[in-house]
């Protein structure tokens, strides 16, 4: 929280920090997490975010969002528990201080929900206090020595839920149902489809308008339902009988796609995304398709689980190639590309997220981006920024940082989830 003050120069000129040794305590510690979360500033588009570490330690930063969208990180910050049980505050600003971080030490708190940083050393500020006025609602205060005494400057935020109003819709394999979470709380609010899935529920989305559609193994055509009340509004795809349909997209290009792994019909069928009527056969015979994704091009890709293959088609569903051959993956389940281009592939035997680099016609192995998960089939990214997962053999829904991998816990675990293998966001 280093806010240069109007008509300032920048204060991040400490050359060097010293730190006196000073315990906190184990309940100012724990009392931190509070912070944790998206802090918007009163009546701007500045805000301040935390995310609680494994092991408990909080990272943060400081960001604007510019009219057209696009976030500018302003100062990268960080709470850190040192050996000695001191705590401290860390702020790096870009461009100031020759790119290092200056410290702040932790040295009181003075009611529960406040916390007090102080650097004597520095120029402006030598103090930082955070206070929590209610539970979304918290102030931060920086002073030192001004031009004319003391200065002083506070700044109020509201807690920033960008998920409010949002539900987590997940479809539980093994209750031929859909169950339903509130998306900020983790709050179990009911299932449907109870009946009508009859069992195996596979895929869930939200099409063009607005509706929630469903796949189950067992059950040879798309299913619509409201996401609102759960009211079952008939069976949309038409004119082609699917044989265990499972991976479903709705792409821009009108249509909807749909992987099935039934007999003789080992491949991806087209719909029409309005109507729901057959188009074509999109794919010829492939062993175990899932997910699908498209390059810059317009190329599909097609996860296929059985030959640990991801093959390439054109926009009209001429044969490419595979290029992800068949090895390096053990279950490929879902796919995607990242905002750099690269091939992202979740693999579900693995539990873990690898990512591919473009090298010629193929793609070849980059890192090993996320990790952690017993099986891990559907993901998304939410309007939060961040990916969650199926976790399917640990029946809980996991939370992941969507830049570095980093697993951020067990974020929905209950409501009789069984095996739950894709999940979606739907705004009330």
């Amino acid at each position: 929280m280093l806010k240069s003050p109007p008509r300032r120069p920048a204060f991040l000129l400490a050359a060097c920090l010293f730190f006196i040794q000073f315990s906190i305590g184990q309940p100012a510690w724990e009392s931190l997490r509070q912070l944790e979360g998206t802090w918007q500033l009163k009546g701007k588009t500045s805000f301040e975010q935390w995310t609680l570490r494994p092991g408990g330690n909080l990272s943060g930063e400081g960001f604007r969002v510019s009219a057209d969208g696009v976030k500018k990180v302003t100062e990268t910050l960080e709470i850190l528990k040192r050996e000695d049980g001191s705590i401290v505050y860390q702020a790096t600003v870009p461009d100031q201080n020759n790119g290092a971080g200056v410290g702040f030490l932790l040295t009181g708190s003075a009611a529960p929900g406040e916390w007090t940083f102080e650097n004597k050393m520095h120029d402006f500020p030598q103090k930082i206090t955070y206070k929590l006025v209610g539970e979304n609602s918290l102030t931060a205060t920086v002073s030192g020595p001004g031009d004319a005494g003391e200065k002083v400057i506070t700044f109020e935020f509201e807690r920033y839920q960008s998920l409010k109003g949002y539900q987590i819709l997940v479809s539980s394999r093994n209750t031929g149902t859909v169950k339903r979470f509130d998306a900020v709380t983790g709050e179990y609010l009911g299932e449907l489809g109870s009946g009508i899935i009859v069992s195996e529920t596979q895929e869930v989305a939200i099409g063009p308008d607005g509706n929630l559609y469903v796949t189950a193994l067992k059950n040879n055509r798309i299913m619509k339902f409201d996401p609102a009340t759960g009211k079952f509004l008939g069976y949309f795809s038409s004119g082609y009988d699917l044989k265990g349909p499972t991976k479903m997209t709705f792409a821009t290009d009108g249509f909807v796609y749909v992987s099935q792994w039934g007999g003789g019909q080992s491949s991806v069928a087209r719909f029409d995304a309005k109507t729901g009527r057959f188009d074509r056969a999109f794919t010829g015979q492939v062993k175990g398709p899932l997910g699908h994704a498209w390059d810059a091009d317009g190329n599909f890709y097609l996860a296929c689980f059985f030959s640990k293959e991801i093959q390439a088609y054109t926009s009209d569903g001429k044969f490419l190639g595979d290029v992800v051959a068949g090895g390096e993956l053990k279950g490929p389940s879902n796919l995607w590309f990242d905002p750099q281009g690269r091939l992202m592939v979740t693999d579900w035997e693995d539990g873990n997220i690898k990512r591919y680099r473009k090298d010629g016609a193929h793609w070849v192995f980059d890192r090993v981006f996320a990790e952690g998960f017993s099986k891990l089939e559907g993901i998304t990214l939410a309007p939060d920024g961040y990916f969650y997962g199926c976790d399917w053999a640990a029946n809980t829904i996991r939370k992941l940082d969507a830049k570095t991998g980093e697993d951020l816990g067990a974020y929905i675990r209950g409501g009789d989830m069984v095996h739950p293998n894709s999940l979606v966001f739907w705004k009330e």
